[in-house]
């Protein structure tokens, strides 16, 4: 059969119920025994009575709006839903519904309960919820008793919107008072300040103090500084210049003309200097032909000196009467600049004196007019406010109702009938879940497509795990099948030592090798059956006789081992290991040389050996015949112990590895081994054989089951 086209395991819930059957009427009836408190709590049947009121995100005001009354973000509307819907069951607002209820004779409270017990018990069972992607939140009330839980719910409503209206504006009557007396002292205050304004204005002259008015002062203390600082530099000046003219005996530039320029341009200095000159030439001319002994050069001589120690003695005359008059002059200037200085400063002093009064009092109602101005504006603030305050209160602000509460009519509930269908439901759910979540964290092998993708090779033959007659039928074929690919083998390689090895002590290579031993024995071909097992021999052998460990021990030699055991009725020919295990495998070129004598004389040498992943010995007899089939125990061996082998004979990398796989289940998780078993027993087509359904025919084996049991 080409095992390429059988199915994976796949998770089947019907399969795992079946197999974990026990855990799953477990987890049932624990799911069912701990919904049943829930289904009686919850099952129970109420009345519900709600109120709706809407939350606006900006104070409704009445006049205009106000910026810092506005929330300014959803969190921020979030977090006031959150405040106001606490607010709802605040102990003073229950209270304050109550008493409400009280006044319009409305009795609710119980009377085994205080007032304080039921204000307690209102406040855990109300319960306010806000409707999702909207303004509006509700208040609910439920309860087992429609009589009064629509007015219950009213009435702690209003005193919610009385309560959140006034703490919207909180104390506005006493802020209102308070505002009021804050208004008459600050009129008051206005008062007292100008009478202090008007006597100073009387004083200085004034009626008007304004930002613009000017200090006039302040003007006239300017200029005297000024017109004093120009009469100290006139000062200085005028004795700079006269010590200059003292030092140097000449008129600076900035004075006017020099003592030089009035000299040479004084008109009788000049007549004078011209008869000089014409008489001092004419002079000359006499000299000059003269000689020195001569009577007339003399006189001529003594007249050109003293003409001109005369011009001369005139002109120091005038620069001397020169000099005593701009000498005269600039001392008198320097006196006048002084006296000017002297009378200005003396001024200056008077008026800063005078000033400084002035100033004190123009400032001093400078600053009363700005305190004035000041509580001015505070007034204005302040009445401002009264206006707000005797406006607003009676605004909508955040909160309003939308909806009252209506009188409870009809009963809600899921009720307890869909409680216990649900929990049912839930029970049957996780009885499922869980069966199929162990299949799936289930990690052993169980069909061949398994094994077949784990080792990376195709099965050489599979077998199933079959106890009834059907399975036992179908079995032979498939050691049939198995024997035949034996035979096939033989003849494409000429070799006839087939060795088996299984993944754990719980491998079945044994029952294998005995199975398709028989069947080679039947189609007439001889066969030997050697147990080589040195970690748990097989107890089908005679351990007593002659056996495998005697022989490569050297006590025996090859001829003298063998037995005859018996397998389904037919005698095969076989050699048991023996009881010397305390050593293992000895030997490796005896069993070598016996191993090739027993293939010359049998057509098969099938050999049993060792687990794998338990005992070296099973290195050992692989790495000397070369060959094996690993034997895969469905539903025993893991995936991972599969892959430790794979890797195990990987490193050994023996000529050549087969694959069979027994023990699959055949109803339960075998892919579809049951299909093919049916149609191999009935000789038709499964569709035509089964003619229910899986479900129809386990409900129908029930019934059939039940009625006998009845019966008995």
């Amino acid at each position: 059969m080409d095992t390429s086209q059988l199915p994976g395991r796949g998770i089947n819930p019907m399969r795992s119920l079946r197999n974990h059957y026990r855990i799953s009427i477990a987890i049932w009836l624990v799911v069912l025994l701990a919904g049943l408190p829930l289904v009686w709590i919850k099952g129970q049947s109420y009345y519900s009575a709600e109120s709706v009121f809407q939350v606006s995100p900006n104070y409704m005001k009445t006049l205009s709006s106000d910026k810092e009354v506005e929330l300014q973000s959803n969190s921020q509307y979030r977090e006031f839903v959150n405040h106001l819907s606490t607010t709802v069951k605040r102990y003073d607002v229950v209270q304050r519904a109550l008493k409400k209820l009280r006044d319009a004779k409305v009795d609710v409270q119980p009377g085994a309960m205080t007032e304080r017990k039921y204000i307690e018990f209102l406040q855990k069972q109300v319960s306010v919820r806000a409707v999702p992607d909207t303004y509006m939140v509700r208040i609910v009330l439920e309860g087992d008793k429609k009589g009064t839980l629509a007015d219950i719910v009213n009435a702690i409503t209003t005193s919610f919107l009385e309560t959140t209206k006034s703490e919207q504006i909180f104390g506005s009557v006493e802020r209102v008072d308070a505002l009021e007396a804050n208004s008459r002292r600050l009129q008051n205050e206005i008062v007292q300040l100008e009478g202090q304004r008007v006597q100073l204005s009387e004083q200085l002259g004034l009626t008007t103090f304004g930002d613009n008015v000017i200090n006039p002062y302040d003007s006239m203390l300017s200029q005297a500084r000024e017109k004093f600082t120009g009469a100290s530099i006139e000062r200085v000046h005028a004795e700079a210049t006269l010590q200059a003219f003292l030092a140097q005996r000449e008129t600076p530039t900035s004075v006017g003309r020099s003592i030089m320029e009035m000299r040479l341009t004084d008109n009788g200095l000049q007549a004078l200097r011209n008869e000089v000159v014409k008489r001092s030439e004419e002079l000359g001319r006499t000299t000059a032909g003269l000689e020195d002994k001569h009577p007339a050069r003399k006189p001529a001589l003594a007249e050109y000196d003293a003409i001109n120690k005369r011009l001369q003695s005139k002109e120091a005359e005038f620069e001397q009467a020169a000099f005593d008059n701009v000498k005269t002059r600039l001392t008198a200037s320097v006196r006048q600049n002084k006296q000017v200085e002297s009378e200005i400063e003396a001024n200056l002093k008077k008026i800063e004196g005078r000033a400084a009064d002035y100033a004190r009092n123009f400032q001093k109602a400078m600053r009363i007019t700005g305190d004035i101005r000041k509580r001015e504006q505070e007034q204005k603030e302040v009445r401002d406010r009264l206006n707000y305050l005797q406006n607003e209160t009676g605004a909508i602000g955040f909160v309003r109702l939308v909806t009252p509460a209506m009188p409870a009519e009809m009963p809600m509930g899921v009720g307890k009938t869909k409680l216990l269908l649900g929990l049912l439901m839930a029970a049957c759910v996780a009885a499922l879940a869980a069966a199929i979540i162990l299949d799936m964290v289930d990690r052993r092998i169980y069909t061949v497509n398994d094994a077949e993708k784990l080792m990376g090779i195709p099965a050489a033959g599979w077998q199933l795990d079959g106890h009834d007659l059907a399975s036992q039928i179908f079995a032979k074929e498939q050691t049939r099948r198995f024997a035949s690919t034996l035979m096939r083998n033989r003849t494409r390689s000429g070799k006839n030592v087939f060795a088996f090895t299984s993944v754990k002590t719980v491998g079945s290579a044994t029952a294998v090798i005995l199975d398709t031993a028989v069947v080679v024995r039947q189609l007439g071909l001889r066969v030997l059956v050697l147990d080589a097992n040195s970690f748990s021999p097989s107890p089908v052998f005679d351990a007593q006789g002659p056996s495998l460990s005697d022989y490569l021990a050297g006590q025996v030699a090859v001829e003298d081992i063998g037995q005859t055991i018996v397998h389904h009725g037919q005698d095969l020919e076989a050699i048991g290991f023996g009881s010397q295990l305390s050593g293992g495998v000895q030997r490796l070129d005896l069993f070598k040389q016996a191993v090739s004598q027993w293939s010359q004389q049998y057509d098969f040498v099938l050999i049993d050996l060792p687990p794998v992943l338990l005992s070296a010995d099973a290195e050992l007899l692989i790495d000397a015949l070369g060959q094996v089939f690993m034997v895969l125990e469905a539903q025993s061996v893991s995936k991972g112990e599969v892959t430790r082998a794979k890797r195990l004979l990987e490193k050994l990398d023996p000529e050549a590895v087969g694959l069979f796989v027994s023990d699959i289940p055949v109803f339960q998780q075998g892919g579809y081994m049951k299909e093919l078993m049916i149609e191999m027993l009935t000789k038709e087509r499964f569709g035509r054989f089964m003619s229910l359904s899986n479900l129809r025919l386990q409900l129908e084996l029930l019934r059939v089951r039940w009625v006998q049991k009845r019966n008995r």
